[in-house]
């Protein structure tokens, strides 16, 4: 059953944080309205900085399950937290299994489920290859997929460096993406093909400067078919 109102310790912390947020940045959205209201959908969205999962917490209108490193549930009161923030506790070493499974029990509750398919804050400051986590959860779920893009966070608070106050931050939301499910075991050309579709929902919302050198290019005569190419 989705969770149609988060609880008073989710509501009043995405208050808090959002109001703060704001005060140090300006920030906009596109999109919201895109959101499905309900149901089990995974967030897709690109990855840039520390403040990035707090960005979508609070620009998002329902409570967004995230993954958090299980030590930091055994912290005395923090685990607490957490849990009312519908973190979800993963143990370091235990592999991406052990995170899909997580996530796909989030899902079948009805909540949405962010995840960042890069699977590690971008270094280059460009969108980065994404991993199969995100498609193998939303197929194993029948989840759809919502991509988001998040532009201006490796300006106020890049990898390696501290936060700088000031800026915009601006989050557009994509089409919510149907892959179907999966009956059985995924293969791994399915499971790569929903993979780039995901990446390239995402790529289309970010700005070129946030695309590899050649990256739309690359991804146009990929997805030319021999009759397109005969009509060029």
């Amino acid at each position: 059953m989705a969770r149609s109102r988060p609880n008073l310790v989710y509501r009043t912390a995405k208050r808090i944080v959002r109001g703060l947020l704001r005060l140090l940045y300006r920030i906009e959205v596109e999109g919201a309205d895109r959101v499905p209201p309900e149901g089990p959908v995974v967030i897709a969205a690109n990855h840039h900085s520390f403040i990035d999962p707090l960005v979508i917490g609070v620009v998002l209108p329902r409570p967004i399950a995230f993954i958090a490193r299980g030590d930091l549930f055994r912290i005395p009161g923090l685990g607490w937290l957490l849990r009312k923030l519908y973190a979800i506790p993963v143990e370091r070493g235990s592999g991406d299994l052990a995170a899909v499974k997580a996530a796909i029990r989030a899902l079948r509750a009805g909540m949405a489920f962010g995840i960042f398919p890069e699977g590690r804050r971008s270094r280059s400051g460009h969108l980065e290859p994404f991993k199969t986590g995100a498609a193998a959860i939303a197929l194993r779920t029948g989840a759809r997929v919502l991509p988001v893009a998040i532009v201006g966070t490796r300006e106020v608070w890049p990898p390696g460096s501290r936060p700088r106050l000031g800026g915009r931050i601006r989050v557009v939301i994509g089409d919510p993406i149907d892959l179907g499910g999966a009956a059985g075991r995924l293969d791994k050309a399915h499971l790569e093909e929903a993979t780039r579709r995901i990446e390239a929902a995402v790529a289309r919302l970010l700005p070129e400067d946030y695309l590899p050198e050649g990256y739309l290019k690359k991804t146009t005569l990929q997805q030319e078919t021999p009759e397109n190419a005969d009509q060029a």
